[in-house]
């Protein structure tokens, strides 16, 4: 897959800093992701809680948790995407592996080189299934508060 174009409806992303690494959504934001394969369409609500990165204090000295706009975006739809979702059925938006090859393809789109995106992939698919499959208070708050949408 490759990403073509990333867009938001506000001109930055603001967040509130929650503490423990953890930021909610200052404003309601609508991001269209456009690849070769169709434009996915995330609408958050405020609120939103995020970590703006896949992977725990361990990737710090390689990866910044939150990097620039771009990157933050990426981030933000990976985490919608492991993220049960009330607007679809209360399933999961994507399967696992095709969210964590969005999140490959969107990183290098924002920058990042592909072997260290490569690596991001890497992290992921050997450390991310219980964040995929385990629901917490923080997932049971964030499935309400967003919708994901794929054209074709």
């Amino acid at each position: 897959m490759k990403v073509r174009s990333i867009h938001i409806n506000q001109p930055t992303l603001t967040v509130v800093p929650l503490g423990n690494r953890l930021f909610g959504l200052a404003h309601p934001q609508e991001i269209s992701m456009y690849t070769d394969e169709g434009c996915f369409l995330t609408k958050f609500k405020q609120g939103f809680v995020t970590n703006f990165r896949s992977g725990g204090l361990f990737v710090d000295p390689f990866i910044d948790q939150v990097g620039d706009q771009n990157k933050a975006l990426v981030y933000l739809i990976h985490d919608a995407l492991y993220t049960p979702c009330d607007a679809c059925g209360g399933e999961h938006p994507l399967s696992r592996k095709l969210a964590d090859e969005i999140l490959r393809a969107a990183l290098i789109w924002a920058g990042m080189s592909p072997g260290v995106a490569g690596l991001v992939y890497r992290s992921v698919r050997l450390f991310g299934k219980s964040a995929y499959e385990n629901d917490d208070k923080l997932t049971a708050t964030n499935r309400a508060l967003f919708s994901f949408q794929w054209t074709a």
